[in-house]
C-alpha cells in the first residue's frame, strides 16, 4: 500500500468508530507484520489524523485525540516570559551543546586559538557575502566552518528573535495545547531550539517539530544539537529532519494539518527567485496548514530584506492568506510597500561564552552580535487579524496618502506604530502607517511633550492609535512627512493593545539610525 492509501485507510477507520485495534488495520492492509513493525508503519500518520496509539496486551489501540485547545497564557507566566525577554540569554545547556559540537567537528577544543581564528574568518566571509548584493563574490571558506560561524554569530540573536514572536503568539492565543510545527529551511535548527527553550518555561503542551533543510552540514549540526536539547523537555518531540530543496518541494511529501509553519530567514536566500515565485512557494507549502494554522516569515531587518518581505506579504494576501500582524490595513485597502522599511527591535542579548571568546581580539567588535532587530510577518488561513479595528465610515480622520494637501495644518489620523524609537536630540520619533501612504510618515514627539503622548511611547509594535489635532510638516531630508505632537495634540490607543500599560518585551526606548548587521543562515 502507498502512503496515501495507508492514510486514507486510517482516516476511514477513525471515522467509523472512536477506537480500533492495530490488528484490524493489519487485516485491511493485507500484510503480515509484527506489532513493532506495524507501530512504525502507522506512527507517521497518527498526528496528522489526530490519533494516538496505546498498548493493549499484545495489540495496539488506536483512538481519537481530544481536540487541541488554545493555550491560555497565565498572567504570571506572561510576566515571567516578558522579564526573560527584557534580559535574554542563551540557555547554558545549549551553549554546552554548541561547544561540544565544535569540539567534535574540529577535533580540537572549541576554544582552541586555531579553531577560534577559523571561525572568525568564516564570520568575516559571511558578512562579505551578505553585503555583496550582486551575489557574485566567491566565498572560499569551508562548509563546516560556515555552520560553526552561524552557530557562533547569527544563531543566538535569531533564536531570541523567534522567542519574541512565540511570546506574541502565546499572548494572542495562537498557540495550542497540542501542536505540529514545520520549520522550513531550518539550518542547524534555530527555530526548533527557540521553541524548545520557550516550551521549557511556558509548558503550553505537547509539540511535534518537523524540519526541512537542504545542506548536509546544517543537518549534521541539527541532529547533534536539537534532539539533545529537546530531550530535557518531555513535551517537545523532534522528528528526523528531511533533506530537500525548497525550489522543487512536493507538498504531498510533507506532513499535513500543521498548526504553525515557519520560514526563518530563508526566503531572502533564494536570490534567484522573484517575489511572485517566492509567494507561490509559500502558498504551495501552506497547503499543509490546518484551517486555523499560522504561517510566520522572519527576515533580517536591513533595508533590502525588510522591503522584500513587505512586498512578499502584499502578494501573499491575494493567495488565500490573511496578514495577521504586524501591519493593519486601517482603511481596508491594499498597501503600497515599496518604501516600507519597518522592523522590530528588542533588548540586546547576553553574549555567549563562544561569542565572548571570539570577541577577545583586536577587532573583537566584528564578532559580537547581540542587537535584536528583525522583520517579520504572521499570516492566517481563517482571516483572523491581531488588530480588528478599521476606520469607520464617516470618521473625521485623514488618510496618510492625503498629507501633501494639508501641510502646516492640524489633522486627525489613525495610525499603526511601526518602529521603535528612532529619535535623538530631545525628540521621540516613530514610523507610523495606515496602509495608504506613498511616502514614509513619522510621528515626532518632543521630550517636553512626551507625557501627552505616553500611549504611543508605551504602545506595542503594530498597535493602533488615534492622533488628534496633529500638525503636518514636510520632512525633505527623508522625502517623508512628520506628524508633530505638541500641547494641542491628543494621542490615545484604540486597538487591541489599548489596555496595555507598558511596551511589549523587546521594544526599546531608543534605537540608532544604522543598518543592522547580517542575521541570516549561510
Amino acid at each position: 500500500m502507498s502512503r496515501g492509501e495507508i492514510f486514507s485507510l486510517l482516516s476511514s477507520m477513525a471515522r467509523e468508530k472512536p477506537g480500533f485495534l492495530a490488528s484490524e488495520v493489519k487485516i485491511r492492509l493485507g500484510k503480515s507484520l509484527k506489532t513493532g513493525d506495524l507501530r512504525r508503519t502507522l506512527e507517521p500518520y497518527l498526528d496528522t489524523l489526530g490519533l494516538r496509539m496505546e498498548e493493549r496486551g499484545d495489540d495496539l489501540l488506536i483512538s481519537r485525540l481530544p481536540p487541541a485547545r488554545p493555550f491560555i497564557l497565565s498572567r504570571d507566566a506572561g510576566r515571567a516570559e516578558e522579564e526573560f525577554l527584557r534580559h535574554p540569554s542563551i540557555p547554558e545547556r545549549l551553549q554546552e551543546l554548541i561547544e561540544s559540537y565544535i569540539t567534535r567537528k574540529t577535533g580540537k577544543s572549541w576554544d582552541d586559538p586555531v579553531v577560534l581564528d577559523r571561525i572568525r574568518a568564516a564570520i568575516r566571509a559571511q558578512k562579505e557575502e551578505y553585503w555583496d548584493q550582486s551575489g557574485r563574490r566567491p566565498i572560499s571558506y569551508g562548509a563546516g566552518y560556515r555552520v560553526l560561524a552561524y552557530l557562533a554569530y547569527q544563531a543566538p540573536a535569531s533564536l531570541i528573535q523567534f522567542e519574541h514572536i512565540l511570546h506574541e503568539m502565546a499572548a494572542d492565543g495562537l498557540l495550542k495545547d497540542r501542536m505540529r510545527i514545520l520549520d522550513i529551511g531550518s539550518g542547524p535548527g534555530t527555530v526548533p531550539l527557540a521553541i524548545t527553550d520557550s516550551w521549557s518555561r511556558l509548558s503550553p503542551g505537547e509539540v511535534r517539530i518537523s524540519a526541512l533543510e537542504q545542506e548536509t552540514e546544517n543537518l549534521e549540526a541539527y541532529r547533534f544539537i536539537v534532539p539533545a536539547l529537546a530531550s530535557g523537555t518531555p513535551s517537545v518531540r523532534i522528528d528526523e529532519p528531511l533533506q530537500v530543496d525548497l525550489r522543487s518541494i512536493d507538498p504531498e511529501s510533507l506532513p499535513g494539518e500543521m498548526d504553525l509553519i515557519v520560514f526563518g530567514s530563508v526566503l531572502n536566500e533564494l536570490r534567484d527567485l522573484p517575489t511572485q515565485r517566492k509567494a507561490a512557494l509559500v502558498e504551495k507549502i501552506s497547503e499543509t496548514l490546518a484551517g486555523d494554522g499560522t504561517v510566520v516569515i522572519m527576515e533580517p531587518a536591513d533595508l533590502e530584506n525588510s522591503l522584500a518581505l513587505r512586498k512578499l506579504a502584499a502578494d501573499l494576501t491575494g493567495r488565500g492568506l490573511t496578514l495577521y500582524a504586524p501591519c493593519t490595513h486601517l482603511w481596508s485597502t491594499a498597501c503600497r510597500p515599496d518604501r516600507c522599511w519597518t522592523f522590530r527591535e528588542g533588548p540586546s542579548i547576553s553574549p555567549t561564552r563562544l561569542m565572548s571568546r571570539l570577541a577577545a581580539s583586536t577587532d573583537g567588535y566584528r564578532y559580537r552580535n547581540t542587537d535584536l532587530k528583525f522583520s517579520y510577518a504572521i499570516f492566517r488561513k481563517d482571516h483572523r487579524t491581531r488588530e480588528t479595528y478599521r476606520i469607520p465610515r464617516g470618521m473625521k480622520a485623514l488618510r496618510l496618502s492625503k498629507l501633501q494637501g494639508h501641510l502646516k495644518r492640524r489633522v486627525n489620523v489613525v495610525v499603526a506604530k511601526m518602529s521603535g524609537d528612532l529619535g535623538g536630540r530631545g525628540n521621540h520619533v516613530y514610523r507610523v502607517c495606515d496602509g495608504t501612504p506613498q511616502k514614509p510618515v513619522f510621528a515626532v514627539i518632543p521630550s517636553y511633550h512626551a507625557s501627552g503622548a505616553r500611549a504611543l511611547l508605551d504602545g506595542r509594535y503594530g498597535g493602533i492609535f488615534l492622533m488628534e489635532n496633529i500638525l503636518v510638516r514636510s520632512n525633505p531630508a527623508h522625502d517623508a512627512f512628520n506628524l508633530f505632537v505638541d500641547r494641542s495634540a491628543n494621542v490615545e490607543a484604540i486597538g487591541a493593545g489599548r489596555h496595555q500599560s507598558r511596551s511589549m518585551p523587546g521594544e526599546t526606548s531608543r534605537s540608532r539610525r544604522r543598518t543592522p548587521d547580517a542575521q541570516r543562515k549561510h
